[in-house]
């Protein structure tokens, strides 16, 4: 997994996740801020599909923001994030990740 950092500020957890690779298995509680951050390069990342259990709060061209919820799915769609360069054209890499609540 990618480097990850675990902080608690009074009572909401925050998690910080730099350079996830793909497949990845998070496992956060409910209730905690989920960073996801990407190296600054000439690259723009975009999320393309996110679980209903993860709630969008930043979207940036290098980190993403996003409270997580309980889920009654025991199996939830991935989260997508799809680097885009630009410096080419065509498809951009793509980054799926699984967000576990625990």
């Amino acid at each position: 997994m990618g480097n990850s950092t675990r902080h608690s500020t009074g009572t909401v957890d925050r998690r910080v996740v730099e350079d996830p690779r793909a497949g990845d298995v998070l496992t956060v509680p409910a209730g905690t801020r989920l960073h996801v951050r990407f190296r600054r390069s000439l690259s723009a990342w975009r999320v393309e599909d996110r679980p209903g259990h993860l709630v969008s709060l930043e979207e940036g061209d290098h980190g993403f923001e996003f409270l997580v919820f309980g889920t009654p799915e025991p199996a939830a769609r991935p989260l997508r994030l799809v680097r885009q360069r630009a410096d080419r054209t065509g498809p951009g890499e793509v980054r799926d990740l699984i967000v576990l609540v625990d």
